[in-house]
């Protein structure tokens, strides 16, 4: 089941070779040569020549750029400096030198300023620059916002130098288009960008914390697990109790008041009108109550259920302690989810890209001189075209169609994106799977393997990954479907609507919707079956749904209370980190303690927008405590299986002993018949 995810994989570097897409650089079109070159190491950064060209229609700068050592530190206009200075409140310190192409020294004797600048062969202006992510963007940027004052000057100023270059007229209006977006631009997303390049190592620290704080929760659910089980259920059912009496004390209240109100009921935003009405508080007292007592009744009946629950959750925090290695191990799938995923955007992106080009040479009435030969670019391998003597001056032109067949790789990329994806997610749940059961078959705890996770992914990787393989195929098949569905409605609403396909699509998307859900409940299910048995995908998934068929009602109530218990958790860490971010930034220079803590081993950096980070840091922290209770709830699932399967197929008797531990047993009414030395 593996060619297909094998050949996704190849397809990248295919891609590459065939149509030359492996080019990153800064491409240059000059009147002589079509040419690219590649930002070197000792010049990493891009300066654009003039951004009144960038667009917020477009998101670009169509503009000349070029690589540089370090971005200008001052400034350079081709106008006399007495008429910006005074402006900018600038001092001659602060006037530079013009930036322009490789080979283009603008201190030559002789030079041509203005042609150069009309060429595009330097920059029209030259503004203080800072670096982010190499890109040198005005410095002005970070700390003004679109209308300011000096950004009017400069505006003007800019206009000047380009009407002097150019010896026309320049629309200010389109500067002040470029400018405000690229000011704006920097003032918000650019600041916090940097911003969260120079927190990166406190958004570390304060994942680092949360990763800390899962552990911890995960180890202390053996001793917790009851107390915040039955305590939430006692809560809730005071609380509704509560609600009941509230309500209905209310509701006789105003039905015995003279003040009561006789009007007809009128839709109004206002909730004080609804709380004066006595029908409000029955309602509220109807509702409550009844919600009261089947909350109440479900404790009672669901008691039972409930105590096995809490000691599948407490077994399941002993076998997660016991393989430390199996919190880690999520890191290994999310390391390769990411990979996918970026590969998938990459092939993505360059599929996009692929365009056949129908080239061909352009001669003008300019002479051009010390020119041999021009490589024009690539369509059925590199065309070089020879300039004879009286060649005048030649450039590189294309004509670019898209290939509609080329669209068919996007679905055959997408596809093979979603079936890599969910077998990795798959491969992760056997292995973590294998673990756990590792540990609920062993009969005496004491001679638990330490390798477990290691022998776990040796099976599946030997044994199970055709399995696997089967089964992400088909959580695959319908991500592709339901995928298809919404491409298709999209494509329906462009046009005039038909009542009927709209309704047969929801109706379609309902369905497929439920099939997933469905469908990735069986297959955590089958890997679980697959790693205890060690038999096919069909089989497993079968015997598993059969087997949790006949238990629905535990199947429930431990999915739910588990549930319950991880959001709790995962809601708990996160907001206890956020707290801690909250308190560090905000009043991290202002207390003693946290002073010494911040200037000596931390840092406290100086950032505009600290709320970013903080909401950086919780996004992080609540991935990291998804990945670290999903690992729980696995050894839940699995743990829950095997203890069906274990009051099925044994006894208690000497030869089919139960493998369960002694609080299962107690509260299913189960005893192995052994001698004291034999029990464990």
């Amino acid at each position: 089941m593996t060619p297909y995810p094998c050949g996704w994989h190849w397809m990248t570097p295919a891609l590459y070779q065939a149509f030359d897409l492996s080019s990153t650089s800064v491409q240059r079109v000059t009147r002589q040569v079509c040419k690219c070159r590649p930002c070197s190491r000792d010049k990493p950064f891009l300066v654009y020549f003039d951004l009144t060209k960038c667009s917020p229609t477009k998101l670009s700068c169509d503009t000349p750029q070029v690589c540089v050592s370090e971005c200008p530190k001052k400034y350079w206009f081709p106008i006399p400096e007495a008429d910006y200075l005074d402006q900018l409140n600038l001092t001659v310190d602060q006037i530079g030198e013009p930036i322009c192409l490789d080979g283009v020294d603008p201190t030559m004797a002789g030079f041509d300023q203005e042609q150069a600048i009309q060429d595009n062969k330097c920059a029209p202006y030259v503004l203080n620059s800072t670096d982010v992510f190499n890109r040198c963007l005005p410095e002005f940027i970070f700390r003004i916002k679109p209308g300011d004052q000096f950004l009017k000057q400069l505006i003007m100023i800019i206009s000047d130098s380009l009407e002097s270059a150019s010896g026309g007229v320049i629309d200010e209006e389109k500067i002040q288009s470029g400018i405000d977006f690229v000011a704006g631009f920097g003032g918000s997303a650019l600041v916090i960008v940097e911003d969260i390049r120079s927190s990166w190592h406190i958004i570390l620290i304060g994942i680092g914390i949360g990763c800390i704080l899962c552990f911890l929760w995960c180890a202390i659910m053996r001793f917790i697990a009851g107390f915040m089980v039955w305590g939430s259920i006692l809560v809730l059912n005071c609380l509704l109790g509560a609600g009941t009496a509230l309500c209905f004390f209310e509701y006789m209240t105003i039905r015995d008041s003279e003040t009561q109100m006789e009007e007809e009921f009128e839709f109004t935003l206002d909730i004080n009108y609804y709380l004066r009405l006595e029908k409000t508080w029955l309602i509220g007292a109807i509702a409550c109550g009844s919600l009261f007592v089947i909350l109440l009744l479900l404790t009672l009946c669901l008691c039972n259920r409930i105590r096995i629950a809490i000691a599948l959750i407490q077994e399941a925090s002993k076998s997660v302690t016991a393989f430390y290695s199996t919190l880690f191990w999520p890191l290994f799938p999310f390391i390769l989810e990411m990979f996918v995923i970026a590969l998938w955007a990459l092939i993505t992106l360059h599929q996009r890209r692929i365009q056949l080009n129908d080239l061909s040479v352009i001669v003008t009435n300019r002479s051009i001189e010390n020119v041999q030969t021009i490589i024009c670019g690539r369509a059925e391998g590199v065309r070089t075209i020879e300039v004879l003597e009286n060649a005048t001056d030649v450039f590189c032109t294309s004509n670019s169609t898209y290939n509609v067949s080329f669209k068919y790789l996007q679905f055959f990329n997408l596809f093979g994106f979603l079936w890599l994806l969910n077998f990795i997610i798959g491969f992760s749940h056997l292995v973590l799977a294998g673990t756990f059961a590792t540990y609920y078959w062993t009969f005496d705890k004491k001679n638990i393997p330490r390798v477990a996770l290691g022998g776990s992914i040796w099976r599946a990787c030997r044994y199970h990954l055709g399995s696997i393989a089967f089964g992400a195929a088909i959580i695959a098949i319908i991500q592709f479907i339901r995928i298809l569905l919404e491409y298709l409605e999209v494509q329906l609403k462009k046009g005039k609507e038909n009542p009927v396909v709209k309704y047969t699509l929801k109706c379609l998307k309902c369905l497929f919707w439920c099939l997933e859900k469905f469908m990735k409940f069986i297959n955590k299910n089958a890997y679980i079956m697959v790693a205890i048995y060690g038999k096919n995908f069909c089989k497993s998934a079968q015997k598993a749904f059969f087997l949790l068929m006949r238990n629905i009602v535990r199947v429930a109530v431990v999915n739910k209370i588990t549930d319950f218990l991880l959001f709790l958790g995962t809601l708990m860490v996160t907001a206890a980190i956020v707290l801690i971010a909250f308190f560090f930034f905000a009043f991290g220079q202002d207390y003693a303690v946290t002073s010494f803590i911040a200037t000596d081993v931390i840092n406290v950096p100086s950032v505009r927008y600290y709320w970013v980070i903080i909401f950086v840091i919780a996004v992080g922290t609540f991935v990291v405590a998804k990945l670290f209770f999903g690992v729980f709830d696995m050894a839940v699932d699995t743990l829950f299986l095997c203890f069906l399967e274990d009051l099925e197929r044994n006894d208690g008797s000497a030869d089919r002993p139960y493998f369960m531990g002694k609080n299962l047993m107690n509260i299913v009414g189960k005893k192995n018949k052994l001698s004291k030395e034999e029990e464990w």
